[in-house]
């Protein structure tokens, strides 16, 4: 019978690092996909398949970022009630934090975002709070399968 062999853990490597530091705007989606907070879930919906995104950017009546919504959150609402689809708004849907960081954040904290707030997508916002790019879970699997 052959010993098991277990490597030491390796130090983290510094071109990781070096990605984890770049801006997040290097990594963002652009354009972001909006609705209004008075948004139906049905119409949310089938604007997600219509782009084939998993999330949208909820904003209030100033264009500001109030939240994500999340394709999870609308099959979770569904599977409660299925006429909730008709009833209830993108904006009662919303985790309270908002998943937000500002333009000069770096990829770091999008994924430091992601972590605190249980969610796999992150707003990134100008000064006044308007969307200007979104980065996913995914986004950041990219970039580290670059």
């Amino acid at each position: 019978m052959k010993a098991v062999y277990i490597a030491p853990r390796q130090p983290l490597i510094s071109s990781a690092e070096g990605l984890a530091r770049r801006p997040v705007n290097e990594i963002m989606s652009q354009p972001v996909a909006c609705v209004s907070t008075g948004t139906p879930l049905g119409e949310a919906l089938r604007a997600m398949v219509r782009l084939r995104h998993r999330h949208l950017v909820v904003v209030d009546d100033d264009e500001r970022c109030v939240g994500v919504l999340s394709d999870r959150a609308i099959a979770a609402a569904w599977a409660h009630d299925p006429t909730s689809l008709d009833r209830e708004k993108a904006g009662g849907m919303l985790p309270v934090v908002s998943p937000t960081v500002g333009q000069h954040a770096r990829v770091l904290d999008a994924a430091r975002m992601m972590r605190d707030t249980g969610t796999d997508a992150v707003v990134i916002a100008d000064e006044a709070g308007a969307p200007i790019g979104i980065v996913t879970g995914t986004d950041l699997v990219g970039l580290l399968a670059r």
